[in-house]
């Protein structure tokens, strides 16, 4: 059900006021932890050039306090977000040029500082450096080109990633090998390459989105605040120099195409797959928003299909089987992890991870179904009758925020593909849900960092290292676990059914009548 606006300018200035402030403080918090250099949030970045991105001091700040900074910048700008829902409910009409001012130079700002909270940015630059080196990372991990000797790249990555392949589209490779030849052997200009790739997505997408929304201007402000200026995704994604925003990318330039070229949003889409496969989930809702004109839906398949083969192919099988390999895997924070440390005590584990996944496919189609009925209509117009536009971006949302709520493996830059969708989404309750997900997610995933990995500047405390770990393997889950079953309710309460295709009832109808013809 749709949130309806309530006008009330006085109201709304509030709010919007408040929002900006805390996007601001939010950013603001984060560059300050940035700044203070490595520890046991940022990473150490090897081979400095001292006048290039991104900048630091060698403060050796105490893990308590960045940690507490991080969790505050966190809590700031999900209350941010909160606000900017409010403000716009309530009418709220800044000038769009000054949000888009707020949303470039927030992202400016975090670029301009070290990745933080996760090495994963580390081990990117790692399969730059092997590709540049000759190699291929489908089939070399960083610890076998170390034992052959000292690379300061590749040496720089922290555990426990060392050993691991990649799991990366080819595209994604692509941007990594890019990176890494203009970086060279320094880590802090591969990585700030990296860092410049994703931000420069993250705006680009939402440019894309008003493309898509054309000239409302309420809808645009709804993108940036939800979308480019988004606090908790410059964190989650940017600040952490996650990949998934450039498949996003992708797969909203591939949204934009389907009103005029199906075949060319479906190599759009393939696209986005070699970046990354999860994306996937865009060409599903695509299809299904295409299900009344078979013609289109064999010719975005046929673009999918050309795109992945061709892009996959040029590295092999083994770069396919590498990307698919993580949909086994189950993260901390989900509330499987909870059922898998349960039942593994007295279950074989492959049973238990097997029963899992089932769950967590069913779950994913179950609230699916249910956000299908109540989730409110895009704020992509129709341009002409059979435009199926507006359907795939509310599909897209729809499957998204049912994948990440539902998935056995979820981290927090995960949530951009369910936030740059519902930006073009009418306003609901579903916006605050997503709030508080990605929120207690984000702020589960700090540190973030392999406390014994050599690499991090800083050791962590026992009694961080306790809190830390309560926060992501208890705490989170249990939230996580509230926000699926209040969405649910919420479903439910609006009227949502389990089941509300008559499909098994006419095929029921349809054999009696063919006994009666005979």
């Amino acid at each position: 059900m749709s949130t309806e606006v309530t006008a009330d300018p006085r109201l709304a200035e509030r709010y919007g006021k408040r929002a900006v402030a805390l996007y601001l403080a939010c950013t603001a918090m984060i560059v300050a932890v940035g700044l203070l250099g490595p520890s046991v949030v940022v990473l150490t970045l090897t081979n400095r050039h001292a006048w290039l991105p991104s900048y630091w001091f060698d403060a050796k700040p105490n893990d308590w306090l960045v940690s507490v900074g991080i969790y505050v910048a966190i809590l700031l700008g999900g209350i941010g977000v909160w606000m900017a829902l409010k403000a716009l409910k309530h009418g709220w009409a800044p000038r769009l040029s000054r949000l888009v001012a707020l949303g470039i130079g927030t992202t400016a700002a975090v670029t301009m500082v070290p990745p933080m909270a996760s090495g994963d940015v580390l081990i990117y630059a790692a399969y730059g450096r092997i590709m540049t080196l000759g190699g291929n990372p489908y089939t070399t991990a960083p610890a076998d080109t170390i034992r052959l000797g000292y690379d300061p790249v590749i040496a720089a990555t922290e555990r426990p990633w060392q050993g691991a392949r990649s799991v990366y589209g080819p595209i994604a490779t692509w941007i990594q090998w890019l990176s890494s030849l203009i970086g060279g052997d320094s880590m802090q200009l591969t990585v700030w390459m990296l860092q410049l790739s994703v931000a420069i997505s993250l705006v680009l997408t939402s440019l894309l989105l008003f493309k898509l929304v054309g000239p409302n201007l309420p809808a645009r402000r709804r993108i940036v605040m939800l979308g480019m200026a988004n606090p908790l995704l410059l964190f989650a994604v940017l600040a952490g120099g996650h990949n998934d925003s450039i498949a996003v990318m992708f797969a909203v330039l591939a949204l934009v195409a389907l009103r005029r070229h199906v075949f060319m949003a479906g190599i759009l889409i393939g696209m986005a797959g070699a970046t990354k496969l999860s994306i996937g989930l865009v060409g599903i809702a695509m299809l299904w928003s295409l299900r009344g004109d078979r013609r289109k839906m064999l010719l975005l398949c046929g673009g999918g299909a050309l795109a992945m083969g061709g892009l996959y192919g040029i590295f092999g099988l083994q770069a396919f089987q590498q990307a698919r390999s993580q949909t086994s895997f189950i993260s901390t924070g989900t509330p499987h992890k909870v059922l898998l440390s349960l039942f593994d005590l007295f279950l074989p584990g492959g049973l238990v991870r097997t029963v899992l996944a089932i769950l967590a496919w069913g779950g994913l189609i179950v609230v699916a179904i249910l956000l299908s009925q109540v989730m409110p209509k895009s704020l992509v117009p129709q341009t002409y009758a059979e435009d199926p536009v507006p359907d795939a971006v509310r599909y897209t949302a729809i499957l998204a925020i049912a994948w990440v709520l539902t998935a056995m493996y979820s981290l927090p830059w995960y949530d951009v593909i369910a936030w740059m969708p519902l930006a073009a989404v009418a306003a609901s309750k579903v916006d605050k849900f997503m709030v508080v997900r990605t929120t207690m997610l984000a702020i589960a995933y700090v540190p973030g960092r392999d406390p014994n990995a050599r690499q991090v500047a800083a050791s962590l405390s026992d009694s961080l290292e306790f809190f830390s770990a309560r926060l992501r393997d208890t705490i989170c889950p249990a939230i996580e676990l509230a926000v699926l079953v209040g969405l649910i309710i919420w479903c439910r309460r609006n009227g949502a059914q389990w089941w509300p295709y008559d499909w098994p009832r006419r095929k029921a109808k349809a054999v009696p009548e063919k006994a009666a013809a005979r």
